[in-house]
């Protein structure tokens, strides 16, 4: 490992990554080879049940540049970018799948436009055409929506996970200490300075993807309940609205006692509203414990992750920022 401060780091989760990680490895060391500048692949193991750590360990010996973690427990996608994170050094931080459809050779687009325009904080990478099955597609149109609409995302700009980003931004990342850390809504939150740089996508060569339709949907809910309050306040809306709703019928019902004496008949009615309320009252109730036990996740101070172990040149404890998950013995 070189002993400067990297110009770049590589941060990749892996998961069932034990077929594609030779082939990524060495397009990746023949493309930041190129550069001719001090870079580091940090290769984050989201306790992959296949033989991704036997391969990890192989490549390791066979990479100087690259350091393995490998955590003690599952924690998703967003959680081990965020260990990632937390020990990378390199003054621009890339992050990209491990299923070789972000193509190695396209980090130099996204680094070399980021370096170029100094007042920007990140460069993610716009797919000329994406290589996604048409559920998935779906399932990002669904979160392209609601960070357009909850996050204030330029509709012009291309959110994705091959991306290039500051020092300062990651660092900015690292200090937000929510349990449930969202890449994207969270890099919409710290700045607007963000462009786009088209970039090839490649389809799958092994496996298939984790993320289909229904964990999309799953992670556009995340999105919108935890970092904004919009299903409450669309429940309090619809609230105010049922009970005009109500008045005006309970005038109307009066009225039409006063002036015919005889009440409003016919039980149909009656019997929707009540279904109508209650199952209303069931889905205010269903929200607000989705944010209860939310709530009651960031109280309990739980490590976004633990480090079971690390291999490579230069494998040591990073410097302890905020939100960093703990360590539970390291390997050099």
């Amino acid at each position: 490992m070189d002993t400067q401060t990297p110009e770049l780091s590589v941060v990749i989760p892996c998961y069932r990554t034990e077929q594609a990680l030779p082939q990524l490895l060495a397009r990746l060391q023949q493309s930041l080879d190129a550069f001719g500048r001090p870079y580091e692949i940090i290769l984050v193991d989201d306790c992959s049940p296949d033989g991704t750590a036997v391969a990890a360990a192989r490549e390791v010996a066979r990479h100087p540049n690259v350091r393995y973690i490998e955590l003690m427990f599952n924690v998703g996608q967003f959680r081990a970018l965020m260990c990632g994170f937390a020990h990378a050094r390199g003054r621009y931080v890339v992050t990209m799948d491990d299923d070789l459809q972000h193509p190695p050779e396209e980090i130099g687009k996204l680094y070399q436009h980021l370096v170029a325009h100094p007042e920007l904080d990140a460069v993610f990478g716009a797919y000329v055409t994406k290589q996604h099955s048409s559920g998935r597609n779906l399932g990002s149109l669904l979160v392209r929506t609601v960070n357009t609409y909850i996050f204030g995302k330029p509709p012009g700009l291309v959110m994705s996970s091959f991306r290039c980003l500051r020092r300062e931004l990651v660092d900015t990342l690292l200090a937000h200490r929510t349990r449930y850390p969202v890449i994207g809504p969270l890099i919409l939150s710290s700045t607007r300075r963000i462009a786009n740089v088209p970039v090839q996508h490649d389809a799958r060569q092994h496996g298939v993807s984790n993320y289909r339709l229904g964990r999309l949907i799953r992670t556009t809910l995340d999105n919108v309940l935890n970092f904004s309050a919009l299903p409450l306040q669309l429940i309090s809306m619809v609230g105010v609205v049922v009970a005009g709703i109500s008045f005006i019928m309970g005038a109307v019902f009066l009225a039409i006692r006063l002036l015919r004496g005889t009440g409003a008949t016919g039980w149909t009615s009656l019997f929707l509203a009540v279904n109508f309320y209650g199952g209303l009252s069931l889905l205010a109730v269903g929200i607000i414990g989705e944010y209860l036990i939310r709530i009651l996740g960031e109280s309990k101070g739980q490590p976004l992750y633990i480090v079971r172990r690390q291999l490579g040149e230069g494998a040591t404890p990073a410097p302890q920022r905020i939100g960093e998950g703990t360590t539970a013995s390291k390997t050099s």
